[in-house]
């Protein structure tokens, strides 16, 4: 009886302190502090809104300062390798991740965690037992980044110059052989043309191929083989003739938009209606996928090993998995990126809400595809280890020529 009197005290306590632990990310802040957060600047509708949205909440909210510091991922997790060996607290706080760079990361110990289940709005509304919670790019999580978007590879096409687009690799082929010098991709070490040449493997060999593979290197060279014999027989016929590639895919958004190239591409399957929006594209700009699908994955926020303010970083993240702030992100008219939060999970207005931000203006609508249409077309995202090698065979053989 003694025993069963403790047991249901330690239950009780242990739920105060777990309630007590959620709800302390809600709690604003007496006296103001500061969080820095390190991600890929550059895209200007995602610069904005984690500026004018997110910035502005967690300030409103928890008196938090959300510094935004534009670095490409490289240098971050250099910057965060550096700073470890350090016995000071380390600058970066948050880090916008996923993929290969997450593996390095927590292979490595550079990031703080588990911290997922303690996140209030993580509990509230995401799926906590779903694959995005669990597996980035194939690799465990354990909780040691947050969910905070969706994205899918698509491709975009000027209408007015290309009645039906290349919705495989042999109309791919077909088309630039007939206009020489009007397409191309960005290098694989940026993440929209390793999706890209991602989406040309699932074509020529086919996804169920590929998954299961060693990370060898060998191996995975010998196995795209085909591929890599497509993409070098198309270079000739690329913009430059092949001998330069575009750094990014903000490079090839500025091809695209001079009239250099006929197709652009993005992991935002909405990025077109934004930038048709503003008038940098060409309002007869469509979207498109590729028939055996696209690459479809989650990004994520993390936190620093060594972060200076732990407890800051975890409030921010648990502002950015809000219904508020996943419903702001998800405007059409803004970054347009999709949502981690179950739908099933928000209320009833905040489900109208959403559904509104997704829907584009009449005059627009055909500028994306519908969500039915992307989810028809997904194509899961290959292990981390296996997309390292890939992007490294294909800079040895087609840029490289080794």
């Amino acid at each position: 009886m003694k025993n069963k009197k403790l047991k249901s005290k330690l239950l009780i306590i242990l739920s105060i302190i777990l309630v007590f632990g959620l709800v302390a990310c809600g709690k604003k802040n007496d006296k103001a502090e500061v969080v820095n957060l390190y991600g890929w600047g550059g895209d200007e509708r995602v610069n904005t809104w984690i500026d004018k949205e997110l910035a502005v909440y967690v300030k409103e909210n928890y008196n938090i300062t959300l510094n935004r510091i534009p670095m490409n991922i490289d240098e971050i997790l250099l910057k965060l390798t550096n700073e470890k060996s350090s016995t000071e607290k380390g600058t970066i706080d948050i880090i916008w991740i996923n993929g290969e760079n997450f593996h390095y990361a927590k292979e490595n110990e550079l990031l703080y965690g588990p911290f997922l289940d303690k996140l209030e709005n993580a509990q509230g509304y995401i799926d906590l037992e779903g694959d995005a919670a669990n597996k980035d790019f194939g690799y465990p999580t354990e909780g040691y980044e947050a969910p905070w978007g969706t994205a899918q590879f698509v491709l975009n096409y000027d209408s007015d110059k290309i009645n039906i687009p290349p919705t495989n690799a042999e109309k791919l082929k077909e088309y630039v052989t007939k206009n020489p010098g009007r397409f191309t991709y960005p290098q694989a070490s940026d993440f929209t043309g390793s999706a890209f040449v991602r989406t040309v493997l699932y074509d020529i060999i086919g996804y169920d191929k590929l998954k299961d593979l060693p990370a060898d290197y060998d191996e995975v060279k010998e196995a795209m083989t085909p591929a890599l014999e497509y993409l070098k027989g198309i270079e000739p016929y690329l913009w430059k003739k092949g001998e330069v590639y575009p750094t990014d895919s903000a490079q090839l958004d500025g091809l695209y938009q001079d009239g250099e190239v006929d197709i652009a591409m993005d992991y935002n399957a909405n990025k077109a209606l934004s930038k048709v929006m503003d008038k940098s594209w060409p309002v007869s700009t469509k979207s498109f996928v590729w028939d055996k699908g696209t690459p479809f994955n989650t990004h994520y926020l993390a936190i620093a090993a060594n972060a200076s303010n732990v407890d800051g970083a975890l409030k921010v993240i648990n502002a950015a998995l809000s219904a508020e702030m996943q419903i702001s992100k998800a405007d059409l008219r803004g970054w347009a990126d999709l949502p981690s939060v179950e739908y099933n999970k928000l209320n009833q207005e905040q489900q109208k809400e959403l559904d509104i931000k997704l829907t584009p203006d009449k005059e627009y609508e055909h500028t994306i595809l519908n969500y039915e249409e992307l989810s028809k077309h997904q194509q899961a995202e290959l292990r981390s280890d296996l997309v390292v090698i890939i992007e490294k065979v294909w800079e040895d053989v087609i840029l490289f020529d080794k």
